[in-house]
């Protein structure tokens, strides 16, 4: 990792590429703010002391982030990227389908949750994300989305479901699941002192049982179900 220093002070390394060098930047320039972010709040966090902190110029801490709200954006991607990796490694474990289904939803909720009650500042982070429509917060829900989709491609493939209709799932799925996931619903569901953890085994079960008539229709001939 690179010393806290300007980026005049940074050695040549050769065949080092600067694009690398400024990558590392970079990175060090989150590590910093995410660690002001979670320790006073992003709106307490400014440049300036990420710059002191770092012994470098607020030019060029502009220089990699064009505003003060792109830091908190690129933050929060790096948090939901972590998310999604881990994400990514149970869907691609070899428990069936329905368990990495069942898997992941819990994992997504516990995250918003263990926020909510050991790191509120990233929690209030999540929340402006949500609220305030972040780009990255879309771009986020979308790769989520992706994720789920491929596993319930592997649950319906026997039923030979159209390109879209795994995506269109999944996106029924995370709309079933939103009053779990976001941070908002979560953090009023922990108000209200509701058993949160019954209720969410309850949700996904509904979820799994909704899947299973979603593949017996599939399965049957539109006419059967006529009438009824």
């Amino acid at each position: 990792m690179l010393a806290a220093s300007d980026t005049s002070a940074i050695p040549s390394h050769g065949t080092r590429s600067r694009r690398g060098e400024d990558a590392e930047i970079r990175n060090l320039i989150l590590d910093h703010a995410e660690a002001y972010i979670r320790r006073i709040g992003r709106k307490k966090t400014n440049v300036a002391d990420i710059a002191d902190n770092l012994e470098m110029s607020r030019a060029n801490i502009y220089r990699f982030f064009p505003t003060r709200a792109a830091i908190d954006h690129c933050v929060f991607a790096r948090l939901t990227d972590d998310t999604l990796s881990a994400i990514t490694h149970i869907a691609d474990s070899p428990d069936t389908a329905p368990a990495r289904l069942v898997t992941i939803l819990q994992v997504l909720h516990r995250r918003v949750r263990e926020d909510l009650i050991h790191a509120p500042n990233i929690h209030a982070l999540y929340v402006a994300a949500y609220l305030d429509n972040w780009t990255v917060t879309h771009l986020y829900l979308q790769r989520l989305t992706a994720i789920l989709a491929k596993v319930l491609c592997e649950m319906n493939a026997s039923f030979k479901m159209s390109t879209d209709g795994p995506v269109e799932t999944a996106q029924a799925v995370v709309d079933a699941m939103n009053s779990f996931l976001h941070p908002v619903l979560v953090e009023l569901r922990l108000k209200n002192q509701k058993d949160i953890d019954v209720e969410l085994r309850a949700q996904i079960a509904f979820i799994l049982r909704a899947l299973s008539v979603r593949e017996h229709m599939e399965s049957n001939s539109p006419n059967e179900f006529e009438g009824r």
